[in-house]
């Protein structure tokens, strides 16, 4: 799509105007497409460097940044590329390619999102069982599974039902939202909202497994209080004791509130990131299926397009560096031992760092501790 101005009044203005937009967009995209490759290229090489981190858990982190990397380096460029030239001129098998490729990775990351939350669920609810649930070879064929899942979902318009084409807003290749209803739908509930859905369900639980223990812990501290004046017998040592129960329940009242607030906000920000990232994107789509091409703006279009790519900065964020032993590892990595915790030596994070190993470790089983003591469930 080249760019001409039509009419003789205004000419210069307009000229000005679209090459303001289209020098606006251009380095958007650039710094998105740089920031999805660096951030999710860092969490691929501490994962790959520290192989004890690679846990059960983190390979469908793995797996799931893996595929953003290549988001970056195999659609994005063309994207940066067709942004500036106002058209496409990588020609028409490229095209297609490009366009399931995009399809195919954004689907993978999506229902990878779904994967993950299911395991988060095995951990926390059944963590005795956890081990024998969730282990190296359903790992690798639940990774296999997604990616044909997401090719289930994006071969259709390769045989007649939709098309792949150039979308002059988007500035890349995809499928013909507008053209087939059905297969916009189709696409929607098999990619993403089956994910979603799940995410919904097994945070839900999580979140509600997360209030019970942190009760528990706090009920566990009166008791506590309430039996040792009897087994000591004097009053003196009783009312010590008392004191310093009511002290500790204070104490446990704030870790109460402390574990709440921070299974809350984990919650609350992969949810969020997921509905702020992709659902502008899915409310463009189901309108142009169901009013047509023209139905939404173009600044509206492309803006909810884009903002579906910086889902793929959010994950290395969310699922890695929120991550406090991939943190302290990066940083290790950049400025030297001295980041390092001394408690998460490598002969002993590998133990430690397995989610099934720490919610089924001894003091986790005996105390049942919540997020706060049982780390890296996020």
């Amino acid at each position: 799509m080249s760019i001409n101005s039509s009419g003789e009044n205004g000419v210069g203005s307009e000229t000005a105007e679209n090459g303001a937009t289209i020098v606006a967009e251009s380095i958007a995209i650039i710094i998105i497409d740089i920031l999805i490759c660096l951030g999710n290229l860092v969490i691929v090489i501490v994962l790959y460097k520290k192989s004890y981190l690679l846990s059960l858990s983190n390979k469908f982190v793995f797996s799931l940044t893996l595929s953003n990397l290549l988001l970056s380096m195999l659609v994005l460029p063309f994207v940066v590329v067709s942004s500036i030239l106002r058209e496409w001129i990588f020609g028409v098998v490229w095209c297609n390619f490009s366009a399931l490729l995009y399809m195919l990775i954004s689907s993978a990351s999506m229902l990878t999102l779904g994967i993950i939350a299911i395991d988060r669920y095995y951990a926390v609810l059944y963590p005795m069982v956890y081990p024998m649930k969730i282990t190296g070879n359903r790992a690798v064929l639940a990774i296999a599974y997604v990616w044909l899942h997401s090719l289930i979902g994006c071969l259709p318009p390769l045989f007649g039902w939709s098309s792949l084409e150039f979308d002059n807003f988007k500035w890349m290749c995809v499928a013909a939202w507008h053209k087939e209803a059905g297969y916009t739908a189709f696409w929607q509930i098999w990619c993403a909202l089956l994910p979603f859905i799940i995410m919904m369900i097994c945070y839900g639980f999580i979140f509600r497994v997360a209030r019970i223990k942190a009760r528990k812990i706090h009920c566990g501290t009166v008791i506590i209080v309430q039996e040792a004046p009897q087994k000591n017998g004097r009053k003196n040592s009783s009312t010590s004791t008392s004191s310093s129960g009511s002290r500790r329940n204070g104490f446990s009242s704030i870790v109460y509130s402390a574990n709440q607030c921070k299974a809350f906000i984990t919650i609350l920000v992969v949810i969020g990131a997921f509905v702020l990232t992709w659902g502008p994107y899915m409310i463009v789509i189901s309108t142009e299926a169901l009013w047509g091409k023209n139905s939404v703006s173009p600044i509206v279009e492309t803006l909810a397009t884009w903002l579906s790519f910086t889902s793929a900065i959010c994950h290395p964020l969310i699922y890695g560096l929120w991550n406090k032993t991939v943190r302290k590892e990066l940083l290790s990595m950049c400025f030297g031992n001295k980041y390092r915790d001394p408690f998460h030596q490598q002969h002993r994070t590998s133990r430690m760092f397995s989610i099934s190993n720490r919610i089924t470790g001894r003091s986790c089983r005996l105390h049942y501790v919540s997020f706060d003591h049982c780390e890296n469930i996020f």
